[in-house]
């Protein structure tokens, strides 16, 4: 055919269906491949909200701390000793899960020690391990159990890679980044405010506040800028993490879409040297408690907030 011959009117009809066929937020590329354009989105937002802390429970903190010659023994009824936020099954609760006493004992290692490989607290089939254990008995535990595509943590299409970071989304925390779990459990999330403003931590020494799972010691925030020497200035740790610049990868369906955002605990990435910690938010030095030196962990205001790895071999009394 001569396309130079036809009239000027059927040419712009044959512009316009060319234009159209190119347009779609799906395009064919087989019977059994789809390709998804910019247009796909996610329908979780972020949100940072948190709940008052006003109820006065009607239980009492109980922790006690022993040590054999190799174990440090943690018992605990995992009861705060601040307030918290509202929970139960009462109108305007933050979650529907009201608190109760717990009976937990946690035997963690005197002699911990590095290993050769990272083991992250999310598997990939959920929730491994909480982190560790705060000194007033209450767990830290950073994973949630929300997996895409948010059918719940047992669906059959649940995509761990792919987690809700408890930080960013609506979990219904209170103010110290806790709340409860089905069990009546009380836990950490993120940086257990009400916890630290009790101890009244200050920015100009080291501040012990718990024990990770594998051992090692956990501090807040400060650390001495020299980590070699307990007589440098004590400065503020920084994070390694940043979130990763782009789109997510995932085509809306099988894995999330959308600007990378924090919403999900996969949309950060570690990078060596960006901050003072590592991979785990540690590193090795001096502490006031160890003056010959060890590896401790951080809890920083940024993400991870509390470490999401472990360095050393996690105590099974931690395994979720």
């Amino acid at each position: 055919m001569n396309i130079s011959k036809l009239h000027p009117l059927l040419l712009l009809i044959i512009f316009l269906i060319s234009c159209n066929s190119t347009d779609n937020d799906i395009i064919e590329e087989d019977d059994d491949q789809e390709i998804i354009t910019d247009n796909c989105y996610t329908d979780q937002a972020l949100d940072s909200s948190r709940g008052l802390c006003d109820v006065t429970l009607p239980y009492t903190n109980n922790f006690e701390e022993t040590t054999s010659s190799t174990v440090r023994i943690i018992s605990t009824n995992s009861i705060p000793n601040h307030d918290v936020g509202l929970f139960g099954a009462v109108q305007g609760s933050l979650n529907p899960n009201a608190i109760t006493e717990q009976s937990e004992v946690y035997h963690i290692t005197l002699t911990p020690t590095i290993s050769s490989e990272l083991t992250s607290l999310l598997s990939s089939t959920g929730p491994a391990y909480s982190f560790g254990v705060l000194l007033n008995g209450v767990e830290l535990d950073p994973v949630a159990a929300e997996p895409f595509p948010h059918e719940g943590f047992d669906s059959p299409n649940a995509n761990w890679e792919w987690n809700l970071e408890a930080l960013n989304v609506n979990l219904g925390l209170d103010c110290t980044n806790a709340h409860v779990q089905p069990t009546g459990k009380y836990h950490y999330h993120g940086t257990p405010t009400s916890f630290l403003e009790h101890l009244n931590i200050s920015n100009q020494e080291m501040t012990l506040i718990g024990y990770a799972a594998d051992g090692f010691p956990i501090y807040y925030r400060y650390a001495y800028a020299n980590a070699n020497s307990s007589s440098s200035e004590v400065i503020e740790m920084t994070s390694s993490y940043q979130l990763k610049s782009g789109n997510r990868p995932g085509d809306g369906i099988t894995a999330p879409c959308d600007v990378y955002n924090g919403i999900y605990t996969n949309d950060y990435e570690y990078v060596e040297g960006l901050g003072s910690l590592d991979e785990s938010n540690g590193r090795t030095g001096v502490t006031p408690e160890y003056p010959e030196g060890i590896y401790y962990y951080i809890i920083t205001e940024d993400f991870p907030s509390i470490p999401r790895y472990f360095r050393g071999t996690p105590s099974d009394d931690f395994r979720i």
